[in-house]
């Protein structure tokens, strides 16, 4: 049993969840579907696999896709606090896929999980990347400087995750925390959330990703990234601008820039039949390319 009353019985797709020991870690993922192009799944920081579920649906049966619990989060348990890097994630990630003989032909991310996606199409032969809501911009000014400061100070507080599990006890402040990404989520959504958000475990782990996360290297060799990219931002997601996503879209090549009028940063959460539609058009289109 995890704390906030999560564990694999209670959870979406629960019945296919698997649990492995890959390089560092013991990962929690979640494989859906057998046919079709072989889809990686990154949610972003804070999240988990449940994120996706009101997607899988639309999707399964055309796709086989593995949707993975980033390291601390969700049920993929850590070894170690200091490997909850940008880099370091993406290799765990890449030792992962390698345990798991998985060969991605797409990898999906969203938000902080796009940065990951682009990180390790670096080293993968991929038909496509998908960046939903994609978080690959720096905090401007001073807010650069003191967040990930904070943060640091934040993950070297032993009290800090039971702390903030704590807070999550208190629903009406998940469902604030929540409509600061401009998305409207259902009771059911806004419980999960909920749940994973009193987990003390899962909000040590969102915060050592927060203190050790630095976009530089990979903005600065977006132009190098190779593969066949779709941006997708959202105009009511109040945590990435859409003018950002554009901006970094422009940067990139053989990239394409997609915009949501009237959703949140959990767009895929708010709204999956018109994110299924984006995809299964993408996978569609990249897989017919030569």
């Amino acid at each position: 049993m995890i704390e906030g009353g999560r564990n694999k019985a209670n959870w979406p797709f629960a019945q296919a969840s698997e649990q492995l020991r890959a390089g560092p870690h013991h990962w929690h993922i979640q494989r859906l579907g057998a046919k079709g192009p072989k889809v990686l799944f990154l949610h972003g920081t804070g999240a988990s696999t449940h994120s996706w579920a009101p997607l899988m649906p639309l999707l399964q049966h055309n796709i086989a896709a593995t949707l993975v619990d980033l390291p601390g989060h969700g049920l993929t348990k850590i070894s170690t606090g200091q490997r909850s890097s940008l880099t370091y994630m993406a290799q765990d990630l890449l030792t992962l896929c390698q345990t798991l003989q998985l060969q991605p032909d797409f990898i999906v991310g969203h938000s902080a999980g796009a940065a990951l996606a682009l990180e390790m199409s670096k080293s993968l032969a991929l038909k496509g990347v998908v960046g939903l809501n994609p978080a690959l911009s720096k905090f401007p000014g001073l807010a650069g400087v003191m967040f990930p400061m904070m943060a640091k100070m934040m993950a070297l507080n032993p009290l800090t995750p039971r702390y903030l599990a704590g807070l999550a006890k208190s629903k009406s402040r998940v469902r604030q925390i929540l409509s600061g990404t401009g998305s409207d989520l259902t009771e059911d959504q806004i419980n999960l959330y909920q749940k994973l958000f009193s987990d003390k475990a899962h909000v040590k782990g969102t915060i050592l990703m927060m203190s050790q996360w630095n976009l530089d290297r990979l903005l600065a060799q977006l132009n190098a990234v190779d593969a066949p990219c779709l941006l997708i931002a959202s105009t009511r997601d109040r945590t990435v601008a859409c003018a950002d996503v554009k901006a970094t879209a422009e940067r990139m090549n053989n990239t394409a820039y997609h915009e949501l009028n009237g959703l949140g940063h959990l767009a895929h959460e708010e709204n999956p039949q018109k994110i299924a539609g984006l995809l299964s058009a993408f996978f569609q289109e990249k897989r017919a390319a030569p």
